[in-house]
């Protein structure tokens, strides 16, 4: 309820704004000064409802995996994931980030789960139809939102989506691929919420290659098992906060394990393992974004010689 008055009570701004300028246009200094105060304190919210979410960003990173270096052979991949398509009709659309993307010049892209905030399930299809369009291999996995953590199961009409965009979907295996002229495993968990994660198959996994773990939930680093010595997890989930307010307010949604944003290097008994978490392009719990844009990430992973 609280949501869809944001949603739709947001709209008032422009009437409150209109007053504002009549008053600093028209009123007693007394006035000018209240409606030019009102003015621009109300419009930090409605910068985060109506313009923030509306801008992309692309963020370029390197990352060295486990014995590479500076001029090691490397991967270019595109990292992003919560579109949170749904209720929120100023999210990212999915074309965008598409076409951003295809602009980079990629090697392959990796989704990072949640593409969905309680939609019609029959929008579905067209709402993430630019999927295949997209110009580099693309391998994806399922958030807490999309299996109905909470809202509804909506795995069935989204893996539709998936297998006409031609992805590889990874919950709970693994696959040896080659990107960028490099041999890599590809592996993959389902969403840590849906208690369904099944490392077994890293048992069967050859040595020698770089091994590249694609979640939802970045929590998951926590319940790896040791023995799985993966090279680099790729998460989302954490929105990077969503809204933040610097010195203030931290984050509207809640960071509850060590993971936040970007590349954290995550001690565990088993030794250092590296996880990678993009901020998302869409919203969950307010139609907001607030000095957290969407974003897209652009990584360039050093291998290992």
């Amino acid at each position: 309820m609280v949501t869809l008055l944001i949603l739709w009570g947001s709209w008032a701004w422009f009437a409150l704004a209109a007053l504002c300028v009549r008053g600093i246009w028209r009123g007693k200094p007394q006035v000018k000064a209240a409606a030019a105060a009102a003015l621009t304190l109300s419009s930090v919210p409605a910068y985060a409802r109506f313009i923030e979410p509306r801008l992309l960003f692309t963020h370029a990173e390197t990352i060295l995996l486990p014995g590479a270096s500076e001029t090691s052979p490397s991967i270019r991949i595109a990292l992003f994931g919560d579109t949170h398509i749904g209720i929120f009709g100023h999210a990212m659309p999915v074309e965008r980030i598409v076409k951003r993307i295809n602009a980079a010049g990629v090697d392959a892209v990796f989704l990072a789960g949640d593409l969905t905030y309680h939609p019609d399930a029959e929008d579905i299809p067209e709402d993430f139809a630019a999927l295949k369009d997209l110009e580099a291999p693309l391998f994806a996995v399922l958030g807490n939102h999309d299996v109905g953590f909470p809202g509804n199961d909506l795995s069935d009409a989204i893996l539709s989506t998936f297998s006409a965009a031609d992805a590889t979907v990874m919950h709970n295996r693994a696959v040896e691929v080659e990107i960028g002229g490099q041999a890599i495993i590809v592996s993959g968990a389902s969403d840590l919420w849906q208690r369904r994660q099944d490392f077994r198959f890293s048992a069967a996994l050859p040595p020698g290659k770089p091994v590249v773990l694609l979640t939802h939930n970045p929590d998951t680093a926590l319940v790896v098992p040791d023995d799985f010595l993966y090279d680099l997890m790729l998460a989302g989930h954490t929105h990077g906060g969503q809204v933040r307010i610097p010195g203030v307010y931290k984050s509207f949604l809640p960071v509850t394990g060590p993971f936040d944003k970007e590349l954290h290097r995550f001690a565990c008994p088993a030794g250092e393992r590296l996880v990678y978490v993009t901020t998302g392009t869409g919203m969950a719990g307010v139609p907001m974004r607030f000095m957290m844009p969407p974003r897209v990430d652009i990584l360039t992973i050093r291998l290992p010689e």
